[in-house]
């Protein structure tokens, strides 16, 4: 494919703007943003990019010359095994792709507003969601199938993040009907992500999800509406509305990975770091209280899988910064077995005093106060579990490992 120039426009509503061009120049990659985008002030990444009408550029780490608000448009694991199987059919090694053609495979659905010509069409008439035969499909790809199933998975949702198999949806909630295929919804649609197991997930891993999503709110966590989806043949999938989104409408998404530069997969990452830069971006002490609480309840829920693409920042038409809801909270383990995000610099196991500690050094409100009411959220697993579904099983077991950690509190 080898692109060496992609535009880069920003889309909130029917307008879009042409911001600037990245260019491959070498083995760096140039950014420059255009007169006219300079003239809004509103800088897209403000801790990486210099809002002027200079060429820049970055290191090669941790996104192979990206800055970091381009990288977040990059698929992660599910949708690059997407890609390399949909180009091993054309006898493309996806080795031989550089960084810019990787981006032109973000259609205009990715998250947040940012799109990139030229690009790799994937819009397509609106399909009706079977999610019985998406999920044998997702099996047919893990294990290897045809070019035809790959294609039609890659135009349903081929770029959400994670490492779970997902799609970008459509749900009607008055009709209770789920589309798929384009980014500009009809009437009464709204805008999801429908996740499918992965192959090691338990069976009823959205229901568990569905009990953390309840947990959360209760603890006072914002977070986006979601729900559990049940198939005819009595299989759950679950499913988060965009916050990405407002109607058709869109906002600028930074992850803290993006705006960082951290590499999430190696991170160096502090919980005292994303409270500090949730106060600086938004210039809101309430957006570093909310991530205090995001803190305690990961700590004490198990949520180990708490890297920096698992949080973000949106931006809206005004520049304005915001912190974006709270999203993949549940019960997981990261591949150390430890928090990918330290609290006071401990990864391994840390509890009320780390918590207490932060707490202190980023004058946060009332800490003792807000992990109590957390803790008692936590203590009532049981009920929010067989309120969501979740199997004894999975009960006893999650349970067990919640309980080790009040150890520390």
């Amino acid at each position: 494919m080898a692109t060496k120039k992609l535009n880069v426009y920003l889309q909130f509503s029917e307008r879009e703007e042409l911001i600037g061009q990245l260019v491959l120049d070498g083995r760096s990659i140039l950014f420059k943003y255009s007169d006219a985008y300079l003239k809004t002030g509103k800088n897209l990444s403000p801790t990486q990019l210099k809002f002027d009408d200079i060429p820049q550029t970055t290191s090669a780490k941790p996104f192979n010359g990206l800055f970091g608000v381009f990288a977040d448009s990059l698929p992660d694991a599910w949708g690059y095994l997407l890609i390399k199987k949909r180009l091993s059919a054309d006898r493309i090694a996806i080795e031989s792709l550089n960084a810019l053609d990787h981006l032109t495979f973000a259609g205009k659905n990715s998250m947040g507003a940012l799109q990139y010509r030229p690009s790799v069409d994937m819009e397509q008439e609106a399909k009706e969601i079977n999610l019985d035969q998406l999920n044998n499909n997702i099996s047919d790809i893990l294990s290897g199938e045809s070019s035809v199933i790959i294609d039609d998975m890659f135009r349903r949702g081929g770029s959400p993040g994670g490492a779970r198999p997902k799609i970008y949806a459509g749900y009607n909630p008055k009709t209770d009907s789920l589309i798929s295929g384009i980014a500009h919804l009809p009437e009464d649609y709204e805008h999801w992500i429908i996740k499918f197991a992965a192959d090691v997930d338990s069976k009823d891993i959205a229901n568990i999800e569905l009990a953390y999503y309840k947990m959360a709110l209760d603890s006072g966590i914002e977070m986006s509406e979601c729900s559990v989806f049940n198939s005819d043949s009595g299989n759950s999938y679950f499913g988060t509305k965009r916050f990405d989104r407002v109607g058709n409408d869109k906002l600028h998404m930074l992850s803290a990975a993006g705006l960082l530069h951290d590499d999430y997969e190696h991170s160096t990452l502090d919980y005292g770091n994303l409270i500090y830069q949730a106060k600086k971006l938004t210039n809101n002490a309430q957006a570093a209280q909310q991530m205090f609480r995001r803190a305690v309840f990961n700590v004490l829920a198990h949520n180990r899988d708490d890297h920096s693409k698992n949080f973000a920042f949106l931006m809206d038409t005004n520049g304005v910064w915001s912190l974006a809801p709270a999203y993949d909270l549940t019960f997981s383990s990261s591949s150390q077995g430890f928090h990918s995000t330290a609290c006071a610099k401990n990864y391994v196991d840390p509890g009320r005093k780390e918590l207490m500690e932060l707490a202190n050094a980023l004058s946060i409100n009332k800490p003792k106060v807000l992990i109590d009411e957390i803790k008692s959220i936590i203590d009532a697993w049981r009920e929010y579990a067989e309120s969501s579904g979740v199997s004894e099983a999975s009960i006893e077991t999650i349970g067990a490992s919640l309980k080790s950690i009040r150890s520390r509190f």
